[in-house]
């Protein structure tokens, strides 16, 4: 089975969208997204995580599931040398964290927008120093 296979066997919980976003957060989607966002690779394809933030950072740390993104934004600004790469698929979310990093002035947060399924086999072995996730 390919790895395409196995995404279409995998099932999907939970919902993408909410409420319709402000014209604010729909504009940081369209602007500020973009900038943060990492792609789903094909797997084995991120060779250099740290590469991905600007002035380097000393570790990666991983949250999966941010919700509206409180603790993810709180983590990056006590933790300024570290990297965060955020998953959440949910769009009404991803612009909540989105609007608390740019409030803040936060750049070393990057944001998997989909199913952290599809990023997990991308990413380089012992790669994440930290892994938040909510059981």
């Amino acid at each position: 089975m390919t790895a395409g296979e196995a995404r279409q066997d995998q099932r999907w919980y939970g919902r993408r969208t909410g409420r319709k976003l402000t014209a604010a957060r729909q504009r940081l989607m369209e602007t500020r997204l973009p900038e943060l966002r990492i792609d789903a690779p094909a797997p084995g394809r991120i060779a250099d995580l740290q590469g991905r933030f600007r002035g380097g950072v000393t570790e990666i740390w991983m949250e999966i599931g941010f919700g509206a993104g409180e603790h993810l934004a709180g983590q990056a600004a006590r933790h300024p040398g570290v990297g965060f790469i955020g998953c959440e698929p949910y769009v009404n979310g991803v612009a909540s964290l989105l609007a608390l990093l740019e409030s803040a002035g936060l750049d070393n947060v990057r944001i998997f927008d989909d199913d952290v399924r599809r990023l997990m086999p991308s990413l380089p072995d012992a790669s994440l120093d930290r892994l938040y996730t909510k059981l």
